[in-house]
């Protein structure tokens, strides 16, 4: 706004010329006040009462006469500092009127976010979770302490509230991950353990399981990185080849020992030397370290060799001349 321009026969006196200064410095600070608040009927009430003033000090100011003017002029300056005042506190109400319902809900949500994360499990889909929401936690706590009802506070809520439904969408997937592991995930993580444990072959058996570890950690890695989706693609897939090939070295295992004693027998009366010796470097195999490898992808491979090896010799067993015995 533009000063008040004091008449010319009123311009000499100081006191009156400070009075006026005074009175537009208070309008001028309780429109700033006004421009602020949100509240329409509370701003236009307020709009109002300024122009009322204004217009009241320029009749005040109207006449030629500055002592005559001096006790009106002294009265408006009064209530162009109240009004200051309430236009002040009028801004504060508005404020707080808006940060409140930001506030509770912001509250509202957080609440709700804590007991959704704590409903979901493991905790490597749980902790990652956790510090986000410790994050956002924190950054409502600083708004409460300081009072968010000022324009800054009502703007950071503004700003946090999106991000806090953001994250509980995103809490969702992780939601539905869990459940995936509680319903699909553990009961064949279990299942597939306890057959890998009747795997016969001692170390094969705890290459198995360490497999199955293996898979697990990369699962859990996967989770706190947020990718739930890749560690539903790759766990279950993985999980499923170590059981499909513990089941096979299993029922392998019997079948090749049927097969072992059978070679031994019908090699028994032939007169090949050098299939006698394949045979015996096959049983030697399987019974020190067979199927021999250290992780799935090795012990697949030995034992797909091994039954070749065991097929060939068996197919030329049945081929080789016989030894006839002397009368």
């Amino acid at each position: 706004m533009r000063p008040t321009i004091l008449p010319p026969a009123l311009r000499a006196d100081k006191a009156l010329a400070r009075q006026v200064a005074d009175i537009d410095e208070s309008l001028d600070c309780a429109e700033d006040f006004i421009e602020l608040i949100r509240t329409d009927s509370v701003r236009a009430g307020l709009r109002r009462e300024v122009a009322a003033l204004r217009k009241r000090l320029a009749d005040a100011l109207a006449g030629s006469d500055a002592r005559a003017a001096a006790k009106p002029v002294g009265a408006l300056a009064k209530e162009a500092a109240k009004l200051a005042d309430k236009a002040s506190e009028a801004n504060g109400k508005d404020l707080a009127n808006r940060a409140l319902p930001l506030l509770h809900k912001a509250r509202a949500l957080m609440a709700q976010a804590m007991v959704e994360v704590g409903r979901i499990e493991p905790p490597a889909l749980r902790l990652p979770l956790q510090r986000e929401q410790a994050v956002l936690r924190l950054a409502l706590n600083e708004l409460e302490a300081e009072r968010c009802a000022t324009p800054g506070g009502i703007a950071a809520l503004e700003k946090l509230l999106p991000e806090v439904e953001a994250f509980l969408q995103r809490m969702e997937p992780a939601r539905r991950a869990g459940d995936w592991m509680r319903s699909t995930w553990l009961p064949q993580r279990a299942r597939a353990e306890a057959i890998v444990k009747r795997v016969p072959a001692d170390r094969c058996r705890r290459s198995l399981l360490a497999e199955l570890d293996f898979i697990e950690a990369d699962m859990q890695k996967s989770l706190a990185r947020g990718d739930v989706r890749g560690a539903q693609a790759q766990a279950l897939p993985a999980l499923q080849r170590i059981e499909r090939l513990a089941v096979r070295v299993s029922a392998a295992a019997p079948a090749v020992d049927r097969e072992l004693l059978r070679l031994a027998r019908l090699l028994a009366g032939a007169g090949d030397a050098t299939l006698g010796k394949r045979l015996r470097a096959l049983i030697q195999v399987r019974a020190a370290q067979w199927p021999e490898g250290a992780d799935a992808d090795a012990i697949d491979a030995a034992l797909t060799r091994y039954e070749r090896d065991l097929a060939r010799l068996a197919s030329d067993a049945a081929a080789a001349p016989r030894v006839t015995a002397k009368a």
